[in-house]
């Protein structure tokens, strides 16, 4: 019997309601910062530093839980870094003392059949978003990492964290189901234990899915995590932004093609990237080493 241990952790049913209902977005390029909105504190702050678009959920008093207003705002923020040829890699990280707590539940409360539709089909853009983006995408994570969040670090392309980080799913216990990204989780943690967080809904410290789920461990000094993923991307930054494209699609068709359709479609986008001169470009800078 496997032995584990359930960390406290904050109710996802008793998060706080969130502020005002006005958005609130701050686009920062370099040290100078443009708010678009006349809300006093950007729910969703967005920076583009060496050649990264930084993301930060910026609702620390409620462990960076979610509302439905923001989600519109976070897709946006990474689909809009896919044609910015400025924007070598996408990372998400969180303010306060956490990454991100999951959806704030009160968006779940008196909705129908269609209101439900409406919201999870928003959720499932945003999270969606850094799973197909053609830039690679890093989340940040530290304290709670919970249902939403937890499918955003699923999505991504790379998880850093900090030791001792707690993740979960904890959809059934508030009523619902985990859907969208949660199928990934059998992929990253295998059957056994999927089905374990899937339908027991515990939180478990990051430590116990295995050594293989993150990718980087960021350090305990100040800014140790940015520091630790800012590493990690600056190894992807400056490879082809052709060929970081091409993989992700073909990463993406791999989970979704049976294995011979996949392997004959490669050889197709395999021949497509000998279209674009930044190919040959990246194959002579190469060979030059």
């Amino acid at each position: 019997m496997r032995a584990y241990t359930t960390l406290a952790r904050p109710s996802l049913t008793h998060i706080p309601r969130l502020g005002s209902p006005s958005r609130s977005v701050i686009a920062l390029k370099g040290h100078s910062a443009r708010l678009y909105s006349a809300a006093a504190e950007a729910t969703l702050q967005v920076e583009d530093r060496d050649r990264v678009r930084w993301i930060t959920l910026n609702r620390p008093k409620s462990h960076n839980a979610i509302a439905v207003r923001d989600l519109d705002d976070l897709a946006h923020a990474v689909e809009s870094a896919s044609d910015d040829p400025a924007v070598r890699a996408i990372a998400v990280q969180g303010a306060g003392k956490s990454f991100c707590a999951g959806m704030n539940t009160r968006a779940f409360e008196g909705l129908d059949r269609a209101g439900a539709r409406a919201v999870i089909s928003k959720v499932g853009r945003a999270v969606g978003s850094l799973r197909t983006s053609p830039k690679p995408t890093a989340v940040l994570l530290h304290g709670y990492v919970l249902g939403a969040g937890f499918e955003l670090a699923l999505a991504a392309d790379f998880r850093v964290a900090l030791p001792g980080t707690k993740v979960g799913l904890p959809e059934t216990k508030v009523g619902i189901p985990s859907v969208l990204d949660a199928a990934l989780l059998r992929d990253h943690v295998g059957l056994s234990l999927a089905k374990e967080m899937l339908l027991i809904g515990d939180v478990y410290p990051i430590e116990h899915l295995g050594p293989h789920f993150v990718n980087a461990v960021g350090g305990k000094e100040e800014n140790g995590l940015q520091a630790a993923a800012a590493a990690l991307l600056a190894k992807v930054t400056d490879l082809s932004p052709v060929a970081m494209k091409s993989q992700k699609e073909l990463n993406e068709m791999w989970m979704n093609t049976p294995l011979k359709e996949a392997i004959d479609i490669s050889i197709d986008v395999f021949a497509d990237v000998f279209v674009d001169p930044a190919t040959h470009e990246a194959i002579e800078k190469y060979n030059k080493k």
